[in-house]
């Protein structure tokens, strides 16, 4: 039987606002890394083994930023949130009796580093498989080698559409594409700004620019009478006065922020604090996180909106979330339980769950069939239904607005992302069929797909 309560089941939804923390927030022209060597068929190695996997061991990795960038501070939580589950699931026996060795590999942020980082992941490491990695730049240097070699590309935290467009076998993302989610923001937006001028700050890369082209179509598409005004900075900045200056000058009324974390609470700390303007405000997604309202001000925050399409952290009265936390202090000790770790530790759940559904006789093949077969699925951290399937790689393609309140009344303020309104979906698998669950997934000790009904 399950160890955890098996009435949760698997969407990368789960990922939440906290998974929210990890952006793919910088860009860079990188070209998929130089493949040394014969590439791998099927991804088996020369005896026609499947490379990574034994009759007691899978092989797992993830590349994550743990130094040369400020966002190390979040690559080494997530890092901690994906092992201890692990570390969990190993000591319950492992999957089918084969226990997880994980490899965290650094990539700094960059191509350049993540581009070596992967081949001794692959060729040296021999991994089944990569997990959860963060950084759109930095994966934009590794994607193709894990495409050649047949690795499977899980989860990857970032929501550049070049991750599914077009779909790749082996490839699946996490996050709700970015031009998608600038439709969905787009909705928002005409409901409530229609015959008025909002302006956009955008980070100015592939990735802020996919938000911003998601915002116009999707005004385009309403038919919305709104005037648009972009502002631009280099993700090299920390400041972004000047920007919001010339957007208070043009008298704006709406500021839709699509960037990184570190501008984000430059924007609120300006806005409130320099020019005393209390313009509304709209975050995306990945800068939807605590360290923003840490940088940018608690009181200066609050009330900004975003989109979530799942539960957070601070939600332990789910007994999935409750039942994670304890698991973290145990494998983790020194680990901090936040929307970080807990990011990290769904990562790991969504692996486990695929694992079992690829049953006993794992190939990536089967791993990538399992991956492919999710229904119409509602589980207890996910807002909002989701499915995928051959054409379909994204587990998560519809959103919630939320608004940022500060709970204040335990002590100091504490941010939290409270959902409002109706669910916008752009979900493209509408027909589907359970799969059947395989030989010994009852034994398992990660969650089941099976625990709960379908959500309608």
């Amino acid at each position: 039987m399950h160890v955890l309560s098996k009435r949760w089941v698997f969407l990368l939804a789960a990922l939440a606002a906290a998974m929210v923390l990890v952006a793919a927030c910088k860009e860079e022209e990188q070209e998929g890394a130089a493949t040394p060597g014969a590439k791998a068929t099927a991804g088996r190695t020369p005896t026609g083994e499947v490379r990574g996997v034994t009759d007691t061991e899978i092989r797992i990795g993830t590349l994550l930023p743990l130094s040369g960038s400020p966002t190390a501070a979040w690559g080494v939580a997530l890092s901690k949130g994906m092992q201890a589950y692990f570390d969990y699931i190993n000591d319950h026996g492992g999957i089918y009796g084969r226990k997880i060795k994980f490899f965290v590999a650094d990539n700094q942020y960059s191509g350049p580093v993540a581009a070596e980082a992967v081949r001794k992941l692959v060729e040296q490491d021999g991994v089944f498989m990569v997990q959860g990695s963060l950084g759109t730049a930095a994966h934009m240097a590794v994607y193709k080698y894990l495409e050649e070699h047949n690795v499977i590309d899980y989860a990857i935290l970032s929501g550049m559409s070049t991750w599914t467009d077009p779909v790749v076998r082996t490839r699946f993302c996490a996050l709700v594409d970015y031009v998608t989610e600038g439709r969905i923001f787009a909705k928002y937006i005409y409901d409530n700004y229609d015959g008025k001028k909002i302006g956009i700050l955008v980070q100015n890369d592939d990735y802020g620019k996919e938000g911003e082209q998601g915002i116009k179509e999707g005004l385009k598409d309403l038919g919305a009478d709104i005037d648009v005004v972009v502002e631009y900075y280099d993700e090299i900045q920390s400041d972004v006065t000047a920007q919001v200056q010339r957007l208070r000058n043009d008298n704006v009324e709406l500021v839709v922020f699509w960037g990184s974390p570190v501008q984000a609470g430059s924007l609120f700390r300006v806005s409130r604090e320099t020019l005393s303007w209390d313009v509304p405000v709209m975050v995306n997604s990945v800068s939807a996180i605590d360290v923003v309202a840490q940088l940018g001000g608690y009181d200066n925050v609050e009330g900004a909106i975003t989109a979530v399409f799942g539960r957070q952290s601070f939600e332990t009265e789910v007994p999935f979330i409750a039942s994670l936390k304890p698991i973290l202090a145990q494998y983790a000790p020194d680990a901090h339980w936040d929307s970080t770790t807990y990011s990290g530790m769904l990562v790991s759940v969504g692996t486990v769950m695929q694992l079992m559904q690829a049953g006993p006789d794992l190939t990536v093949d089967s791993f990538v069939d399992a991956a492919e077969s999710i229904c119409n699925w509602q589980c207890e951290t996910c807002l909002l239904p989701a499915s995928t399937g051959p054409n379909d790689h994204r587990g998560n393609e519809a959103e919630v607005m939320a608004r940022w309140v500060m709970d204040r009344s335990t002590g100091p303020p504490t941010p939290k992302w409270v959902p409002f309104g109706e669910p916008v979906s752009f979900e493209t698998t509408k027909d589907c069929k359970q799969p059947t669950p395989p030989a010994g997934y009852e034994d398992q000790p990660g969650p089941s797909y099976y625990a709960t009904p379908t959500g309608e």
